[in-house]
């Protein structure tokens, strides 16, 4: 977890330096784990305390939340003991994760009171505690019976601080005596030896003392007195108070450590729902996929039995021939049939007569023989919409959030997805916003990565001497080079077509083909939709997907 007892130390600061003194005037529970307070000093401030599992945090917040008509029970309970109350001080136990927030109050008798709210972010222990001046507790987010754990959190206990008996270190005697005495060779030894640290600070703390040859004493005391807020986007998203120099990825700096929270809290928001939508559309797009294919194989089977529909015309001409020989209440005929110079039997209906079972075969064989430009057209159709939903779930691999609503919002225009909400309506007219990149000779690259994206940046964004890329018979995306055929380089040529095989359905393979010509000579096919093109006077370059490329010609944007 990167909210650790450092962390909480540096916030505990913050808030002094900006709530001391401050009252609260509404408090707001926006979620089943998130409290907004609204505090005025000489300003009005916003804190917010997560006490959900994997996002708890405390601090100041800039954002604009949305706050519920009608409060939940806890919020009534905090609105009862703590509105209208003057936040006394903030104060951090040791260097664990949990914050005591003295808070003077009026009680019921107009008496002046003191009440404790306590935030422990404990990981699946994180609670939120309100307790009287004596620490006797008035009531809790989460209730703790003393059957589950040593420690009891329920009304009319008594709180008690959690117990750790590692190194506070901030006691630099005690850090020094514990760091001369016991080597520190690993993250384990540090979260064995040391209080309210997390495994990042203690790997920062591991690769410093190595690359600047300091002591780890030294090096530890360096980075906790530093204030440097920072989130490193890489693998795994992470944030701290120290610059993070063991990780790769890249680094947004922030004036404060408010702010660098707010924004670490949207990028997680923004990928857990990214990773709702994203699983809701593969979902529905893998059962398009089978639906499509369950449909294809009844049509192809359908087409098949008409393969020998000679057959039935035969037989009506046997019945009609033979017919003399056909006695009532016959079921079969066995007959010579001319066509092969071979006997045959013909299965015959006994309630009709031989012309009846005549007309029968001919009525049959004129029914199948007009159902098959049907049954093509109709296997045309449904081999182009499964075409579509495929590449629509190749394009799910690299899409972002905005992308995803992109694709959600043409669903719901080809009428295959119903809008959830009046949102969806203006969404689709939005237009669709394509990827821009710069390569090393300064030439601008556009990379559409849905169908939205495509058609807007083929038929309105290129000019018609920009050069088009796009992989040869695959799936993929439309590629821009802003420059024209005769001046493109070799630089620039293998770029935009890396972008392209990047941004297809080939992107795991090697050597794949990629189609380049002028945009001039891509057109639209009548009928279809608009990012489905035809082209000609292109030419085929074969290239190895390199994934790290985008990162680097972002660097360079």
């Amino acid at each position: 977890m990167s909210f650790d007892g450092l962390m909480l130390h540096k916030v505990t600061d913050d808030l002094n330096k900006a709530l001391k003194h401050g009252r609260i005037q509404k408090i707001y529970q926006l979620s089943t784990f998130e409290l907004l307070f609204s505090v005025k000093t000489r300003q009005k401030h916003q804190l917010m305390l997560n006490a959900s599992r994997q996002d708890a945090r405390i601090s100041l917040t800039y954002d604009t939340y949305d706050k519920p008509m009608d409060p939940p029970m806890f919020c009534m309970f905090l609105r009862k003991h703590l509105e209208g109350g003057t936040i006394e001080s903030f104060n951090q136990h040791q260097n664990d994760r949990v914050i005591d927030i003295a808070v003077l109050t009026v009680d019921e008798r107009k008496a002046r009171t003191k009440k404790h709210l306590i935030f422990e972010i404990l990981g699946k222990d994180t609670n939120i505690i309100v307790t009287k001046e004596d620490y006797s507790i008035l009531d809790s987010l989460n209730h703790v019976s003393p059957f589950e754990t040593t420690r009891t959190v329920a009304p009319g206990a008594i709180y008690e601080f959690p117990e750790d008996t590692r190194i506070n270190p901030r006691d630099e005697e005690a850090l020094k005596t514990v760091l001369d005495t016991k080597p520190m060779e690993s993250t384990k030894d540090f979260l064995n030896s040391i209080q309210g640290i997390s495994p990042l600070f203690a790997q920062e703390v591991l690769y410093r003392q190595e690359t600047n040859r300091t002591s780890v004493f030294e090096t530890m005391k360096t980075l906790m007195a530093s204030y440097d807020p920072v989130i490193k986007i890489g693998k795994k998203t992470v944030y701290a108070f120290y610059d993070i120099t063991h990780k790769d990825g890249e680094t947004l700096h922030f004036d404060s450590l408010s702010h660098m929270l707010d924004q670490a809290a949207q990028i997680k928001g923004k990928k857990h729902k990214k990773n709702q939508h994203e699983k809701h559309l593969a979902k529905f797009i893998k059962r398009e996929l089978d639906k499509k294919n369950a449909k294809l194989e009844a049509l192809q089977k359908d087409l098949r039995k008409t393969e020998n529909i000679d057959e039935d015309r035969i037989k009506g001409e046997l019945v009609l021939t033979y017919q003399h020989q056909i006695n009532e209440g016959d079921t079969s005929l066995t007959c010579l049939n001319y066509y092969t110079n071979e006997h045959t039997t013909i299965d015959l209906d006994s309630k009709k007569t031989p012309i009846e079972n005549s007309n029968a075969f001919f009525k049959r064989y004129k029914k199948r023989k007009r159902s098959i430009p049907h049954l093509k057209k109709a296997i045309r159709r449904v081999k182009r919409e499964k075409a579509y939903f495929q590449e629509l779930e190749s394009q799910l691999e690299y899409a972002e959030l905005s992308d995803l609503y992109e694709i959600r919002d043409e669903l719901v225009e080809k009428g295959y997805m119903k809008p959830s909400s009046k949102t969806d309506q203006k969404k689709l007219s939005k237009k669709a916003k394509h990827l821009k990149f710069i390569d090393e000779t300064g030439v601008e690259i556009l990379v559409g990565k849905n169908n939205l994206q495509n058609a807007n940046l083929t038929h309105n964004v290129a000019k018609h001497n920009d050069v088009w890329f796009h992989t040869k018979d695959a799936p993929g995306s439309h590629v821009i080079a802003k420059t024209t055929l005769d001046k493109i380089g070799e630089t620039t040529l293998r770029t935009a077509a890396n972008l392209a095989a990047l941004y297809s359905k080939m992107r795991y393979s090697s050597s794949v083909p990629v189609d380049y010509t002028e945009v001039r000579h891509v057109k639209k096919i009548p009928g279809r939709p608009a990012n489905e093109v035809r082209y000609s006077g292109q030419k085929t370059l074969f290239i190895d997907p390199d994934e790290e490329l985008p990162t680097k010609l972002k660097t360079k944007k």
